[in-house]
C-alpha cells in the first residue's frame, strides 16, 4: 500500500495567506509522486490561538483518512525546494520556504522543531501528540521536541 501524507494546517484569520498557501501547495505537490490529503483546521475567535490543539484535531482527521504520515504545516510557509517524501522518524522540514509574502529562509535553530514537521502516525501516537495547554503563540513546538526526547524517539532537525 502506498504511503499517504496528511498535511495539517492550523488556521485562523489569515484568509489571503490560506488562499495563497492552498494554491501553491497543491501546485507544488502535484509535480511530486505523493498521495496526500490537505486538512485545514480552523479555530474561531473565542479564545487565544491554540496551535497544538488544532494540530491534534487534524491528526484525528488524518487517521480517519488513513494517512500513514502527517505533516504539521504553518499556513505562512510556501515550499520552495522541500522533500515531502515519507520519513520513518520525525523530521523537521522548515528550511527552504517562502515566508510572509516573500521573505525567504526563516532563521533555523538547532533545536527549533516548528513551522513544518513530519511524523509517522504511530510515532505521533507514541509521544501522545501535542500538548493542548499552550494558548497564544509558542512553546508547543518545544514541548513536542521534549516529548520525542523523553520517549526515546529519534528525530531529525534539518538545517543545523
Amino acid at each position: 500500500m502506498k504511503n499517504k501524507i496528511g498535511i495539517i494546517v492550523p488556521y485562523r484569520n489569515r484568509h489571503s495567506q490560506l488562499q495563497t498557501f492552498y494554491k501553491e501547495i497543491v501546485e507544488y505537490l502535484e509535480d511530486k509522486d505523493l498521495h496526500y490529503e490537505i486538512i485545514i483546521v480552523e479555530q474561531d475567535d473565542a479564545k487565544q490561538f491554540n496551535r497544538g490543539m488544532l494540530l491534534n484535531v487534524g491528526y484525528v482527521y488524518a487517521k480517519k483518512l488513513k494517512c500513514s504520515h502527517i505533516v504539521f504545516h504553518d499556513v505562512d510557509m510556501i515550499p520552495v525546494d522541500v522533500d515531502y517524501s515519507v520519513s520513518e522518524v520525525p523530521l523537521h522540514l522548515a528550511t527552504n520556504f517562502v515566508v510572509d509574502e516573500g521573505e525567504k529562509d526563516r532563521e533555523n535553530f538547532d533545536e527549533y522543531f516548528g513551522g513544518v514537521t513530519m511524523f509517522p502516525i504511530e510515532t505521533f501516537e507514541k509521544i501522545n501528540g501535542y500538548s493542548n495547554k499552550y494558548w497564544g503563540w509558542g512553546y508547543e513546538d518545544d514541548d513536542l521536541l521534549l516529548r520525542c526526547a523523553t520517549t526515546d524517539v529519534e528525530y531529525i532537525v534539518t538545517g543545523k
